[in-house]
């Protein structure tokens, strides 16, 4: 039975209504009844974010939190049955780490409000050598509140050797490249996305010809379709995953293709929703399939099982877990199992 790990909000400054998270949580999935076992916890300060190796041996965590409570990310290694045994940790030199992935033999860290990404080299052991390069974005959009500096939301690994830094202040995937010569990330700005003023990008998906992207705005509501076109992306298609019916405010949280390349999921924090798009084959443009409620509050983050069976959603604000089961055929989701788990942030399959 396939394991999962969640990240968590654990203290006062997190942005959370009541976090109450034991660090990183490691959890069982019957493949068979969609029912969670809870295993056991790693204690650590807000692990917002999480990140497994290729091998499966290792998982690094970020600690969300202003500079000045000394926040780190940290290495394990991953045991038999799912326990983390420490190797080491880093200093974090930033505000907010909200997200991490690794590239190649980098360990690459978004930070949120100081609006810069931290490259870490990954050594031999899986541990981490302190970070070898900041990149920090500048600039401001439209939105005087969310938008009045650069805020780094994701990093987004493409090609081998590249990535895409994607910032809610600036409207934009930033693009880059490692050069091998000079061991440190080179801009390509001819590569940026580029979205609408103050649709605010928060998370973003290509497909597997890695021609076409897929960009969630947090603040406008919207997925954009982009695809590259002589070496720029050009804008295809702008489509809401917010339902019509919703009144209040909202807030873009988590985009996700799914394994088979055909369905495209988002989850709507404020309206409590997942959207399910379907993607069309050959124009890639998307075709939303359904809206279904989340069964919970703030759905933060949802990921889905590398066999594509199962969806699980991190409610932040009403402390669980929901298990979806998948139709292959139209991508619609079956509530299967809901879990109490203390302000769960982030899923992660091993």
């Amino acid at each position: 039975m396939p394991l999962f790990y969640t990240g968590s909000y654990t203290q006062e400054g997190a942005p959370a209504a009541n976090p109450t998270g034991k660090g990183i949580g490691c959890f069982r999935l019957d493949e068979e009844s969609g029912e969670v076992e809870r295993l056991h916890y790693t204690e650590q300060r807000n692990p917002s974010y999480l990140a497994i190796s290729e091998d499966k041996k290792y998982l690094y965590a970020v600690e969300e939190m202003y500079e000045n409570l000394q926040p780190e990310v940290y290495a394990y290694s991953i045991g038999k049955g799912g326990e983390l045994s420490w190797i080491n940790s880093q200093k974090l030199a930033g505000d907010y780490a909200c997200h991490l992935a690794i590239i190649q033999d980098r360990l690459v860290v978004a930070n949120y409000v100081s609006g810069n990404a931290l490259s870490f080299p990954i050594q031999e052991d899986g541990g981490l050598a302190p970070s070898h390069q900041l990149i920090q974005h500048t600039g401001t959009g439209p939105n005087e509140e969310r938008q009045e500096a650069a805020h780094a939301h994701m990093i987004y690994p493409f090609k081998e050797d590249q990535m895409y830094v994607v910032d809610l202040g600036i409207d934009k995937a930033k693009a880059y490249r490692f050069d091998p010569e000079t061991q440190k990330w080179q801009a390509m700005p001819a590569l940026d996305i580029q979205i609408e003023p103050g649709a605010g990008a928060r998370h973003m998906v290509m497909d597997g010809s890695e021609r076409y992207a897929f960009v969630l705005s947090e603040l406008s509501g919207h997925i954009f379709v982009l695809e590259n076109q002589n070496g720029r992306f050009k804008h295809r298609q702008k489509i809401s995953f917010v339902p019509e019916d919703h009144r209040g405010s909202f807030g873009g949280a988590a985009i996700r293709m799914h394994p088979n390349g055909q369905f495209l999921y988002a989850s709507c924090r404020g309206a409590d929703t997942l959207a399910v798009f379907k993607i069309e084959e050959t124009a890639k443009k998307l075709e939303r399939v359904a809206f279904h409620p989340s069964h919970g509050k703030t759905p933060r983050d949802f990921n889905i099982d590398p066999t594509g069976k199962w969806l699980i959603t991190a409610h932040q604000d009403s402390d669980t877990l929901t298990v979806f089961e998948i139709n292959q055929k139209n991508g619609k989701l079956n509530l299967r199992s809901t879990v109490p788990v203390e302000t769960p942030v982030n899923i992660c399959w091993l």
